[in-house]
Parts: C-alpha cells; structure tokens; sequence
C-alpha cells in the first residue's frame, strides 16, 4: 500500500456513497472493540510474564534483554497476526474481523497492518474518536491503512 492509497481511504470515507456491500452490514461498537483491545492485553501480558519465567530459569537476564523482548511482541503481535489470521486473539473471541475496505473479505497485508498498528500506536484512544462518528465505524487507524472492521460470521 503506498501513501497515496491512504489518502484516498481517508478522502473516500466523506466522498464516497455508503457502498451496497455495507448497506445492510452491522459494525462493531466502540465498547467491543475497546473490549477486544483489553483482552489482548491481557494475553500479552500473560505471554510476557510466561517468557520471563522462562527465561529467568536460564540464570541473571539484563532487564534490558526482557524489555527488548516486551517490545518485541508488542510490535510483533498485532501486526503479524492481523495481517496473517485476519485478527487478534482479543478480536477473535469478541468475533471481530479486520479485512482490506475495498475487499472486506480479504486480510490487510503486513504493510497495512504495520501501518494500523503503528497509527494506534502513536494516537493511543484519540485514534478511536472516530469510530462513533462515521457510519462504518472506521477509527483513525483503519482510515489510515484501508481497513474495516466486521462482525464475523
């Protein structure tokens, strides 16, 4: 995805007419996803806790071996399985899909899932703002990197 795609996402969300592929289609809330979000990071820290045990048990590790490693599954995590999987671990017991907007059917690429993550990354919950005021419930990040999140099936 280049950066000209991006602008054109962000352009067609207020040009665009609801398009018939989302006439009669439910989006989730802002409280769903926000739930999603919390489930996620609650395995991610299970997941951190787990790995330091373990690495612990091999003898003194640098605090700064273990905050590599936290940092290295918080960029990895979202990214990889969003772009692999069509969702999170949080998204998927909350039955949320992340798909491309043009071609919901279709997982976003590694790209544009990096490009997601790293939008909400860096705008944290302003990101969010957006999803109670337009009518696909896109928030900033999915407007950045051409995608929509659906109820799955």
């Amino acid at each position: 995805m280049n950066q000209d795609d991006s602008l054109d996402n962000l352009a067609s969300e207020k040009k665009e007419p609801l398009e018939a592929k989302y006439d009669e289609t439910a989006f989730p809330s802002l409280v769903v996803r926000i739930k999603a979000l919390f489930v996620d990071l609650v395995i991610i820290l299970v997941i951190f806790t787990a790995t330091t045990l373990f690495i612990d048990s091999f003898g003194d590790i640098p605090n700064a071996a273990k905050g590599f490693i936290l940092i290295f599954m918080l960029c990895l995590y979202d990214p990889l399985l969003t772009s692999l999987t069509g969702n999170t671990l949080g998204q998927k017991i909350m039955n949320l899909k992340i798909g491309k907007y043009r071609e919901p059917e279709k997982n976003i690429s590694l790209g544009q899932a990096f490009l997601r993550y790293l939008s909400k990354a860096l705008l944290g919950w302003v990101s969010f703002l957006t999803v109670t005021s337009n009518k696909r419930k896109r928030a900033i990040h999915d407007l950045a990197s051409g995608s929509i999140v659906l109820w799955t099936k």
